[in-house]
């Protein structure tokens, strides 16, 4: 098998999709950045001035050593492109090399573990809403069957400690809000200094917190092991993380008691896997970032559900998604949630093909 053409295309949904098209007619997707971001335009770039150069004609069924070659290049040529472009493709490559096995992607990746992936229901934009704003939030996904919360605050490293008095009187309506058996999660979204997420953590601890999600800025490693050191609350990161080195360096520095690697950012399946037996050696529980409708969410629940201790529940949210109906009417096979549930298929590859007519007619210029 032969990769015979790599495409980028941006659809009014919301999604830019990267395809890898074969000679044997098998096709794999990867999904990038949304066009929205500048990111998107980044990604055609590579594609047309390195990934096709060095590709086209390519076995497509090597994805682990076609991600060395792109991170690293070659004798004649450095590449060092960014994991979160390489992710795209990659996830394309294991898409064709499971489905050229006739086999799910979990059955490729080492066999499931478990087919039904429990989710959790993720809110955002605290930082300009009201507490009964949040609270109302949680209640539609208390509503759609889903047994576990976290609001985000969606603050940002350069906004740091802006109100944090308010943030936790959120958390706190919240948690009164919703039955003290389902789980409700904190995120900072990096918006925190040491010291303010010290006192924020000590004050989740009182009233029932299941894990306190990025409190500091994401750089600071150092500063982060002083959070996990001087806190009881389970803290997690690693959303932004990229390759499985960094993670290293975040467990051996800051210590995070719960890693959450993105499939897109990470640097894709042959990167989320590693850093998924990185946790297992260092006996670390892993909750993955990847919380939209779409193929990096399909691919991120078909890694996780490989993994025997991966019992936390997944992220999953309809912000920064696009219209999950129309996502749906594209790809089929997605594993949308019911009952906060997402259940995997039995389908070749990702479990997704495209409705080509409604692909197509979604398509818009870059």
């Amino acid at each position: 098998m032969k990769i015979t053409d790599i495409t980028v295309n941006n659809l009014n949904i919301g999604k830019t999709i990267l395809q890898v098209n074969t000679d044997e007619g098998i096709y794999g997707l990867g999904e990038a950045a949304s066009y929205y971001s500048s990111r998107s335009a980044a990604l055609q770039i590579y594609v047309e001035k390195t990934f096709k150069p060095l590709l086209i004609g390519e076995d497509p069924l090597r994805p682990e050593r076609i991600w060395e070659v792109l991170f690293f290049g070659t004798d004649e040529i450095i590449t060092k492109i960014p994991s979160e472009f390489i992710a795209p493709l990659d996830i394309a490559l294991w898409d064709i090399t499971s489905k050229a096995a006739n086999l799910p992607l979990y059955k490729i990746l080492g066999g499931e573990a478990r087919k039904k992936i429990p989710l959790y229901w993720s809110v955002g934009s605290g930082w300009k809403k009201e507490s009964k704003e949040m609270v109302h939030d949680i209640e539609k996904g208390l509503k759609l069957g889903f047994k576990a919360f976290k609001i985000r605050m969606d603050w940002r490293a350069n906004r740091q400690d802006i109100n944090p008095q308010k943030d936790f009187q959120m958390f706190k309506e919240c948690r009164s809000f919703l039955p003290s058996e389902f789980p409700l999660s904190f995120d900072a979204n990096n918006g925190y200094s040491v010291s303010t997420a010290i006192i924020q953590g000590k004050k989740f601890q009182e009233v029932g917190i299941f894990h306190f999600e990025e409190p500091i800025p994401q750089y600071d490693l150092p500063g982060l092991k002083q959070v996990v050191d001087a806190l009881e609350v389970p803290i997690s990161t690693g959303e932004q993380e990229s390759t499985k080195w960094r993670f290293r360096d975040l467990i051996e520095i800051a210590n995070p008691d719960i890693l959450q690697p993105d499939i897109l950012i990470a640097g894709g399946i042959s990167e989320v896997k590693k850093i998924f037996e990185l946790a297992e050696i260092y006996n670390k529980p892993v909750m993955p970032h990847s919380p939209t409708v779409g193929i990096n969410g399909a691919a991120s629940l078909q890694c996780y559900s490989t993994i025997q201790n991966a019992t936390i529940p997944h992220e999953f949210s309809t912000e920064f998604t696009g219209p999950i109906e129309k996502i749906a009417d594209v790809f089929e096979g997605l594993p949308l949630p019911e009952n906060g549930t997402a259940t995997l298929s039995d389908l070749p590859g990702l479990g997704i093909t495209l409705n080509e007519k409604k692909y197509k007619s979604s398509l818009i210029s870059i």
